[in-house]
């Protein structure tokens, strides 16, 4: 098990800026200056399948190689955009060149293009659609881009409150166009949104995935090509939503009547979602030496600390 002084050393963000330096014989001796804070000196020390952490020329704990591989890992694909965040987006989390967003939409009334009863096609060409206004909670869109484009891994939810945490839990919204299929749990059928996102600013990707989704027709595509939807599966779940009259008056009643709605649990967390999102487009692959530690290591320092170690061939 990894030492909690040392995961607490790795959560902290205090990683070190590693100089791989090459040993001619085990006899040698060599000194490599280390950087104090707070009037403390931290050195790692990498020999084997041991790492070592001393303080003050003591060793304060070691733990195994593996082990500490392990928790750089886990820390290692948490990487900030090089733009401002987005506006609306609550987590971020980024392996390589994939990149996992979750945007929240606020609760408010909305109008939007409905299929209408009468309509004598599901959509496509011929469909008849109809506006409607209507209340809705707490909307979060998951989206997976790499190198900025789309990759068609992207979900939509519902919430009865704000995120804060990425244990949050995720509802199943009662809407067109989001089905159960691709191995994704509410997938978002975003397949008119043809415009290559990849050479837009983070901002403009978002406010055109934002706007496709509200400002595209609500249809049976997925019913009819994915098979479900959640529009006709959570009919049931509330009888001010069973119909989409019935939805229209209670939303001119009171707007925000779908906060109070119990909506069907995704039986995921946020936090889920984006992690199982990263695992099938940019699965972790395990370390296998110490010169891949050492460029991670590098990668992931703060430029507040400059850290030197010796390592051992």
């Amino acid at each position: 098990m990894l030492n909690p002084a040392l995961k607490s050393w790795l959560t902290g963000c205090r990683f070190p800026t590693i100089t791989h330096l090459h040993w001619g014989t085990c006899s040698n001796s060599f000194i490599t200056p280390v950087k104090k804070e707070r009037g403390v000196e931290f050195r790692i020390e990498i020999v084997g399948d041991r790492v070592a952490c001393k303080q003050d020329g003591g060793e304060a704990f070691a733990v195994a190689l593996k082990d500490f591989i392990d928790a750089v890992e886990d820390h290692g694909d948490c990487v900030a955009l090089s733009e401002a965040i987005p506006d609306g987006v609550s987590f971020i989390r980024r392996r390589g060149d994939v990149v996992v967003l979750a945007v929240e939409e606020k609760p408010t009334l909305r109008t939007v293009r409905w299929l209408a009863d009468e309509s004598p096609v599901p959509y496509g060409k011929g469909a008849i659609y109809r506006q409607a206004t209507l209340a809705f909670p707490f909307v979060v869109i998951v989206a997976a881009l790499r190198c900025g484009a789309l990759t068609g891994y992207q979900q939509c939810f519902f919430r009865t409150s704000s995120l804060r945490y990425l244990s949050d839990p995720l509802f199943c919204p009662n809407l067109y166009n989001v089905a159960e299929a691709y191995g994704m749990k509410c997938w978002l059928c975003l397949v008119g949104l043809k415009k290559n996102l990849a050479a837009l600013h983070w901002q403009e990707k978002i406010n055109e995935i934002r706007a496709h989704l509200w400002g595209s027709s609500f249809n049976r595509s997925s019913e009819v090509n994915e098979g479900n939807s959640y529009w006709q599966t959570m009919r049931k779940i509330d009888p001010r939503v069973a119909t989409l009259q019935t939805w229209e008056e209670e939303s001119r009643r009171d707007r925000a009547f779908p906060l109070k709605i119990r909506w069907q649990p995704a039986g995921k967390s946020v936090g889920q979602v984006m992690d199982e999102m990263l695992a099938v487009l940019a699965p972790a692959r395990p370390l296998c030496s110490v010169a891949e530690l050492v460029q991670l290591l590098n990668l992931c320092a703060s430029r507040r600390r400059s850290w030197l170690a010796p390592f051992k061939k």
